[in-house]
């Protein structure tokens, strides 16, 4: 058998890098994220942001990407962990600005005849499917909510009897057609 090499994966020792916590043991405000923000205020987070995208070269490189297919979603998302990452805003700001600097972001595509994808899916529309079952929706309305599964299972259990019932008297009444029955006469018209 060959011996691995040293640059190979296999020839990693697993001991060889810092311990869970380790990153805990050292200065802290080292990083940007680790400081008070730059921008409380999701307005001025805002206005900063825009007037960042309002320079010519910033601008043409957002529309850019935006003509390269890249999603609204996407380029939001950057611009939000990004802030975050160098200190500018904290990350609930950075949540509370994107659907603002999407709007703008659209704004701008629409001003300049570009195509605004807004969503990362193929067609750049928002996912039809849901992504919650329902039996998933039982097991949570079990913890949470037994009272309102109860009534939901009482009414649906009501309206399973109600479309039986529906269908016996179908079944039963007389002006169900018998399959033993055959067709009825055509009748011709007097003219």
């Amino acid at each position: 058998m060959e011996e691995p090499r040293q640059t190979s994966v296999e020839s990693l020792d697993k001991f060889s890098r810092p311990p869970p916590g380790h990153s805990l043991t050292g200065p802290k405000g080292k990083w940007s994220w680790e400081q008070a923000p730059r921008f409380a205020d999701p307005e001025e987070a805002i206005d900063f942001i825009i007037d960042k995208i309002e320079t010519p070269t910033v601008e043409n490189d957002m529309l850019s990407m935006m003509v390269a297919g890249m999603s609204i979603e996407e380029i939001v998302d950057g611009i939000a962990i990004s802030g975050f990452a160098t200190g500018h805003y904290s990350p609930d700001v950075a949540e509370l600005i994107k659907a603002p600097i999407a709007m703008y972001l659209a704004g701008l595509a629409i001003e300049n005849d570009v195509p605004p994808k807004m969503f990362n899916t193929q067609d750049g529309m928002p996912n039809e499917e849901g992504n919650v079952d329902e039996d998933q929706v039982r097991n949570i309305m079990q913890d949470r909510s037994p009272e309102s599964l109860q009534v939901m299972a009482e009414a649906q259990g009501e309206e399973e009897a109600g479309m039986a019932q529906t269908q016996q008297l179908e079944e039963e009444s007389f002006l169900a057609p018998s399959l033993d029955e055959a067709p009825a006469p055509e009748v011709e018209e007097i003219l």
